[in-house]
């Protein structure tokens, strides 16, 4: 018997002991959770005054303005966060590159949707209102974007002369032939108009291009603006290979003089346009300019809904 008084005891004891603890445990939940409210967390009302208050007065964040400093400080930092040097670093090949590029062109060349669209744009220009009075309808004859690849040969960055600027100068080589053919006729207008017309075929291919495209960022020190300004040095080879026939019933081929009239005029266009120090300008894209904030903030709020979903 006092055994068993003993055992229901301490069982008794155990029991009591365990609500005790759970009690206790409970007790300092609450208690917990009642400083954390009082001391952390705003209350109800406070919460609801709070955010009518900021519904109406919304403050919008305004990023802090960047002190300006000079282009070339710019681009001293850049040189240095990203360990270039200049004057030691070796010249980068771009095999990846070129891989890419040759990809890209492939499925231009396949694309028949693509060529009949060039096509049809050259028609345009060529039969627009620049065209003299002097020539008859140019219909195009041939077209091929080639069968071979520019390659980059090296890429290295220096600082432009005299701008000082950071400037990316690309080696490429494009050995291929690139082919335009077209016909059309000279009218001979006096005394009369087309009294008489001259059948002329030409086709007209580039069989090498190869020189440095220099591409450097420019930021005017009065304006926010920048833009990137792309040119080809002026060690650039460009050759032509020019086929021409001239004549209804005796047709004579190939004139030398011709061709060289046509290379010289082609040559002289492009040197003006793009040779350094001539250049082309292209605007860095605004991703937010003057674009319809509403509009933003819907596509926004759809992407959220999206990812609350996902």
């Amino acid at each position: 018997m006092p055994v068993a008084s003993l055992e229901a005891a301490v069982h008794i004891g155990t029991k009591e002991f365990i609500k005790g603890f759970i009690a206790g445990q409970f007790i300092l939940g609450v208690l917990i959770f009642f400083l954390v409210k009082v001391f952390f967390f705003r209350s109800g009302e406070e919460t609801r005054i709070e955010l009518a208050t900021r519904r109406n007065a919304r403050k919008t964040y305004q990023p802090k303005d960047h002190i300006p400093i000079s282009p070339h400080a710019v681009e001293s930092q850049i040189l240095t966060k990203t360990l270039y040097d200049v004057h030691m670093h070796p010249v980068e090949s771009c095999d990846w590159l070129n891989v890419f590029i040759a990809q890209m062109i492939t499925n231009y060349r396949t694309d028949n949707g693509f060529n009949n669209r060039i096509v049809h744009v050259l028609d345009e220009v060529l039969n627009g209102h620049t065209k003299p009075g002097f020539l008859g309808p140019i219909h195009i004859t041939d077209f091929s974007l080639g069968d071979e690849f520019p390659l980059i040969k090296g890429v290295r960055v220096r600082f432009a002369e005299p701008s000082a600027n950071l400037r990316t100068e690309i080696d490429f080589e494009f050995d291929d032939q690139v082919t335009l053919g077209v016909e059309t006729q000279v009218l001979v207008n006096w005394p009369k108009p087309c009294i008489a017309a001259l059948p002329v075929a030409l086709t007209l291919s580039v069989i090498k291009f190869s020189g440095t495209i220099a591409i450097e960022f420019v930021t005017h020190p009065d304006s926010p603006t920048s833009h990137l300004s792309i040119s080809i040095l002026d060690d650039f080879v460009l050759d032509f290979q020019v086929c021409s026939l001239l004549g209804h019933r005796t047709k004579i081929k190939d004139l030398p003089k011709l061709a060289a009239l046509i290379t010289s005029k082609i040559r002289s266009v492009f040197v003006d346009e793009i040779v350094w120090p001539s250049f082309k300008r292209c605007h860095m894209p605004r991703f937010w300019g003057d674009v319809d904030e509403e509009g933003v903030r819907e596509e926004l709020e759809e992407l959220v809904e999206e990812i609350k979903h996902a």
